[in-house]
């Protein structure tokens, strides 16, 4: 399950602008990246969602497993969960004043990996 954890953040950093996209005005649920399509479901596996801005600043970030996802490990931790897609296997905050977005990104981006490989 780790690998599909590690493909998926490998791809996005490589993929987005991920400071802009945690920075960007977003309502809570809604999708971060990658964008809302059947084909980018089933090829990522996983996404990022908007949670709640806290303190006008702090924008949570939220990782989750898409109904699509294929890979075995993946599917098996949300069926155990018994909330489906909607359970997370991992948070964190992205401070959006941040002065240094590529330490604030990578910070985020590494939280988020070390919590789903322990939870996933």
């Amino acid at each position: 399950m780790s690998r599909a954890v590690k493909n998926f953040f490998t791809t996005i950093t490589k993929s987005y602008d991920l400071a802009k996209r945690f920075s960007g005005k977003l309502v809570p649920g809604s999708r971060i990246v990658p964008a809302k399509e059947k084909k980018n479901d089933e090829r990522y596996q996983l996404r990022l969602d908007a949670g709640e801005l806290v303190d006008n600043r702090y924008r949570t970030i939220i990782l989750q497993v898409n109904a699509e996802a294929r890979q075995k490990g993946l599917l098996r931790w949300v069926k155990k969960q018994k909330r489906g897609t909607h359970a997370v296997p991992a948070s964190t905050k992205y401070d959006t004043e941040t002065e240094d977005e590529d330490a604030e990104v990578k910070m985020a981006v590494d939280d988020l990996q070390r919590q789903a490989k322990e939870k996933l």
